[in-house]
């Protein structure tokens, strides 16, 4: 089975986070953390070491490092050098054309700075805006639900004026992907209620009449602007019930014909809801699939389905290469070898089926790893 080289490609990361300043860890397990999305305090000391992504991680870190490839000799040949050097090295060696950052989280004055990171990494950096944090902010300014409605429609009122590539939801793991449209008094009630939980310190924005009822008020100036909005999908959070977190039910969205301008990026393939948004992609001109190589955590043979039910499915000019790398940059490095890797060899095997030739091979891989990525937020 012939596997098509993508080696040399750019990548455009369409979806990803930056890398923490401080890039010291006081043992192994405060570095195995960087690698589940567990909050476990057992799972980084007793089980990360044995997923199928981590023994990968050490064997590959370990050549680009010049060491053993044992836990041991990585982490200390990783610790030994410079945070800013390491940073640098990896992203540089992943051949990295633009990272799309969502500038939500980890918070800002944790991480480096978008500029300093496209210069450490030798890259472009395009932010991207978190909706809800967005959203949280206002709520803290305004004393009612129309005002803020107003307010949140001002700020959106230029996204790429404001030099954001795109916007971002994580409605996904806060109240779900049922994104409904809600009477004006439950809409109100739910307002009140935030309110009364930020007042007495909670102010983390969960409660769903009020959510959506703030979503749709962007949705409608992302699809005048005809600009992208991503949704978080499946696996990616601890804190998400994936029963909610299926894409199809955003549905009800997608079939808004005053929606149909703004372009919807489902991320990290939907694990494990994959073939369910291949199908969105297939059937809605204006829904995308991000391929995500670094998160969710999986192993190589699991990377390979999920790339192989993408194409099966969707569109190639649908879909979009991405790391969902943050914090640390061997999230971003190594998603950017694997990524590469896996899409040649699901694509060698559509040219072995007889559903592409070799130059339409090429060019699709080029496409799924940056030239859809850059037509989608106009790079």
């Amino acid at each position: 089975m012939q596997t098509i080289d993508l080696t040399q490609v750019p990548v455009v990361d369409n979806h990803c986070h930056s890398i923490m300043r401080d890039q010291t860890f006081d043992d192994i397990a405060g570095w195995r953390q960087s690698f589940t999305e567990s909050t476990d305090s057992g799972m980084a000391r007793d089980h990360v070491a044995s997923t199928a992504l981590y023994r990968r991680l050490i064997q590959t870190l370990a050549d680009f490092l010049g060491c053993e490839p044992e836990e041991e000799a990585v982490f200390a040949a990783r610790t030994g050098r410079d945070g800013r050097e390491i940073i640098g090295a990896l992203l540089r060696a992943a051949n990295v054309d633009t990272l799309l950052l969502d500038t939500g989280f980890p918070p800002p004055e944790e991480v480096f700075p978008l500029p300093e990171l496209g210069k450490l990494g030798g890259c472009r950096t395009e932010p991207m805006l978190r909706l809800e944090i967005l959203m949280e902010s206002l709520l803290a300014e305004h004393d009612s639900l129309e005002d803020v409605k107003g307010a949140l429609a001002a700020e959106l009122d230029d996204v790429r004026g404001r030099d954001y590539v795109a916007l971002k939801s994580i409605a996904a793991y806060r109240t779900g992907l049922d994104i409904r449209e809600w009477p004006r008094e439950e809409a109100e009630e739910s307002f009140h209620e935030y309110r009364r939980a930020a007042g007495a310190g909670h102010a983390r924005l969960a409660h769903k009449p009020l959510l959506d009822t703030l979503l749709h008020v962007a949705f409608a100036q992302a699809a005048r602007q005809e600009v992208s909005v991503q949704f978080h999908v499946g696996y990616g959070d601890a804190d998400t019930d994936l029963l909610l977190g299926n894409p199809l039910y955003l549905r009800p969205v997608l079939q808004r014909p005053d929606y149909r301008g703004m372009p919807v990026v489902l991320l990290h393939e939907c694990y494990p809801y994959t073939r369910q948004g291949s199908y969105l992609a297939a059937v809605y001109e204006n829904v995308y699939l991000d391929l995500s190589y670094g998160i969710p955590l999986l192993g190589y043979g699991e990377m390979l389905s999920f790339t192989r039910q993408a194409l099966g499915v969707a569109p190639s000019s649908k879909l979009m290469y991405s790391s969902d790398g943050i914090g640390v940059p061997e999230l971003h490095w190594i998603s950017a070898i694997d990524g590469r890797r896996v899409l040649g060899e699901a694509l060698g095997e559509l040219v072995a089926y007889g559903e592409l030739d070799l130059l339409e091979a090429e060019a699709v891989g080029e496409g799924m790893l940056r030239g859809n990525a850059i037509r989608v937020y106009r790079l």
